[in-house]
This record gives C-alpha cells, sequence and structure tokens, in this order.
C-alpha cells in the first residue's frame, strides 16, 4: 500500500521518528492509525447521521422510559460532574 501526506505531515511524521518515541515512519503512521480505530469505537452512541436517525434514537429512548428503564437524572448529572471535574483534573 502506497500514501500520499502533505509535507506538513511528513515533517511531523519525521519529528516523531527523531524524538525516539518511534523507530520509523511506520510505527508513526501506525500508532496514529490505532488512535483512529480507537477514537471510532469511542464514538457515543447518541451521534445520529440523520433526522430520521434522531427520531428513531427519541423513540427508542422513550420507550425505554415508557418501560421505566430510565436513569434518575440525579445520578446522569453527578456522573456528568465527575467527568466534568477529571478532565478538569479536579477528580
Amino acid at each position: 500500500m502506497n500514501v500520499s501526506i502533505t509535507p506538513k505531515l511528513e515533517a511531523f511524521v519525521a519529528e516523531e521518528v527523531e524524538s525516539g518515541l518511534y523507530e520509523s515512519a511506520s510505527e508513526v503512521v501506525r500508532a496514529g492509525l490505532r488512535r483512529l480505530k480507537e477514537d471510532k469505537a469511542r464514538k457515543p452512541s447518541f451521534v445520529v447521521s440523520s433526522m430520521a436517525e434522531l427520531e428513531a434514537k427519541l423513540l427508542e429512548g422513550i420507550e425505554q422510559l415508557d418501560r421505566g428503564e430510565g436513569i434518575p437524572a440525579e445520578k446522569v448529572f453527578a456522573e456528568l460532574e465527575a467527568r466534568s471535574a477529571k478532565r478538569r483534573g479536579h477528580g
């Protein structure tokens, strides 16, 4: 497989190799691809790509609430606050 990258990206790859963190340009690219794959795997389930998908997710959520499968608001807000504090370095 051959790929083309911009001169700026090529310079970045070279800097990473020169830093000693990576032995070759291939290692840098593989690390970048692994990170991309991890990021895609962490994509929140609430992200939607169309209005139809949004409507379907909303209806699914309403049905879950009707079945009593909701999460208490206090718990949701506590979890959000904990995540936010962790990101700010306070947790």
